[in-house]
């Protein structure tokens, strides 16, 4: 399936106030361990322009690829790419065939929340990295500009401050503690 995500990641100071305003602007809809490991094609000395993702969440096995197309006012849009597999074994070994190699593992911890207006919000603990919160929406290319201000509402809805906006991506933030702990 494909779809663009559009997205706001604010970097998170006090989990509890933050969890606290959350709680009045959406409903909580469960909690979620992902564990994600990524691979690459050039990701030995640099970081790698394209990578898949794949997600195990217990029960089910995802496979994700995003591209970026735009940041603006602190929310980015990718065009996301997800699927599931089935037979993991055989998509290991059609990887490896390829050339692809393991270049990044991530743990997640998250709390789901939902808008009345369907907007996703995640209140995320990254080991290695802290708290984050994300605001999300999934939409079609033609509705990016009304999903970007959707996003920028709930941001202030939440108090949340500019300064706070990390326009890295969680992968990229932890190769860049991994690169300088070397």
């Amino acid at each position: 399936m494909s779809w663009i995500e559009v997205e706001a990641k604010i970097k998170v100071h006090n989990v509890n106030k933050v969890r606290a305003r959350i709680r009045k602007i959406a409903k909580y809809s469960g909690k979620e361990k992902k564990t994600d490991s990524y691979y690459a094609l050039d990701a030995k000395e640099k970081y790698p322009k394209k990578s898949l993702r794949i997600r195990d969440k217990g029960k089910e096995v995802e496979v994700n690829f995003k591209q970026w197309l735009s940041y603006k006012h602190g929310v980015h849009a990718k065009k996301e790419i997800e699927f599931h597999v089935s037979d993991l074994s055989g998509f290991f070994d059609l990887l490896d065939d390829f050339g692809f190699e393991k270049w990044m593992y991530k743990e997640k911890k998250t709390e789901l929340y939902k808008t009345k207006d369907g907007v996703n919000i995640e209140l995320n603990q990254i080991k290695g990295l802290g708290w984050f919160i994300e605001i999300e929406i999934l939409c079609k290319e033609n509705e990016v500009k009304r999903a970007r201000r959707k996003i920028l509402e709930i941001f202030e809805r939440l108090d949340l401050k500019k300064m706070d906006v990390e326009k890295k991506g969680y992968t990229k933030m932890l190769w860049g503690r991994r690169r300088t702990s070397r």
